[in-house]
């Protein structure tokens, strides 16, 4: 049968010819596979060491770029720290010897509370001051430099690097708390204006000239002998700053002798440690027996140093301790994110490696798999 000049046998004999060679076409010989898996690795390889070199440097200009922003950074860190706390001086000399507006406790007329002499104070302000700013730098300077070596404040152990850097460490969270406490009390007291024991002795209330028994909501000093600040100082009792500083410094010391002197003998550390304790005892009954303070106010100002250092100790010092274990985990958290993740010329034999056994292609070493060419054979 012929169909438009070809006969019926010959376009079977074509149909079978094209989709023989359609089916040998689309086969894969094994070695064809492993010839394409080692161009995608050998690719991947040259794109990741092209990525390599870009990357370094870029890092190479970046770096001096990075460092220079950090210093610029640490230097406005500093100087707002240093404006801080020239603020918090200025503040905190405004509220002892400026004249702020305070609020005014009133006071029933003929209060034995009230009608004390002032005697003067046992433990005075330039005391207490002094204390409580060389007492712990000269502890902490003693006990670290006899009881450990300079090489024992590595990075590694969870320290600053060295005593030096240590010390003023802690000192220096020392030193933020107790100039909150500092305020803090201040405000309190200006806030509050409850009146001292010498109250009548010093203020020499106006009011209080030819009343009894009633009670006086507002009143007017007369005491012109005396500066204005001690008349104005007459009403500023609750709390009592002196306990509360002195019960912070000695909650302070206390407990780093306890964690960072060696016990070499039995009774030092703690005979030291109490006679630390005798300094809070002594300011703070002073207060009382100097009419200067009630009993109340040296409780309350007790606590508040208590609870201030105990936060300072456990918070900011971390108990005087060093966190070894958590160093090291983050230096080595450090280490693993900085490390890049290349396709090394290690892993590229491996693959290589794999593949030729896998499919037994031997192919020479020095040959560039881009000028590989297979001929294939239908």
């Amino acid at each position: 049968m012929v169909i438009n000049g070809f006969t019926v046998d010959s376009c079977k004999e074509s149909l079978l010819r094209f989709g023989g060679r359609f089916f040998r076409s689309t086969q894969h010989t094994p070695l064809q596979r492993s010839t394409e898996q080692l161009t995608r690795c050998s690719t991947v390889s040259l794109e990741e060491e092209t990525t390599d070199k870009t990357d370094n440097a870029v890092s190479a200009q970046t770096i001096p770029k990075i460092m220079s922003v950090c210093r610029n950074t640490i230097r406005w860190v500093l100087l707002f720290d240093v404006l801080l706390a020239l603020t918090v001086i200025a503040l905190m000399g405004l509220m002892e010897f400026g004249n702020l507006p305070r609020n005014q406790i009133g006071f029933f007329c003929n209060d034995p509370k009230l009608s004390f002499k002032f005697t003067g104070d046992t433990i005075s302000i330039t005391v207490l001051l002094g204390v409580s700013i060389f007492m712990p730098i000269i502890m902490m300077w003693v006990t670290e430099y006899a009881c450990h070596a300079a090489d024992s404040y590595t990075t590694e152990s969870g320290s600053r690097g060295s005593r030096l850097k240590q010390v003023w460490f802690w000192y220096g969270h020392y030193a933020i708390g107790i100039a909150a406490l500092t305020v803090g009390c201040n405000v309190m007291k200006i806030v509050i204006g409850e009146p001292r024991p010498h109250f009548f002795d010093t203020c020499r209330p106006q009011e209080a000239r030819n009343c009894t028994d009633e009670y006086i909501d507002s009143y007017t000093c007369t005491n012109t002998i005396d500066s204005n600040w001690f008349v104005s100082d007459s009403s500023k009792s609750f709390p009592s700053s002196h306990s509360a500083l002195s019960m912070f410094t000695t909650i302070f010391v206390v407990c780093y002798l306890q964690q960072r002197m060696t016990s070499r003998t039995i009774l030092f550390k703690p005979w030291l440690q109490f006679t630390v304790c005798m300094w809070t005892v002594i300011c703070s009954f002073s207060r009382i027996g100097d009419n200067r303070h009630h009993w109340w106010d040296v409780l309350v100002g007790m606590v508040l140093g208590l609870i201030s250092a105990v936060l300072v100790v456990s918070i900011s010092c971390q108990e005087f301790r060093f966190d070894g274990k958590k160093a090291l985990r983050m230096r080595r958290e450090f280490i693993r994110a900085s490390e890049p993740i290349a396709f090394d010329d290690k892993s590229y034999q491996s693959v290589k490696k794999l593949v030729n056994n896998a499919n037994n292609v031997d192919i020479p070493e020095g040959r560039e798999l881009r000028d590989i060419t297979v001929s294939w054979k239908e």
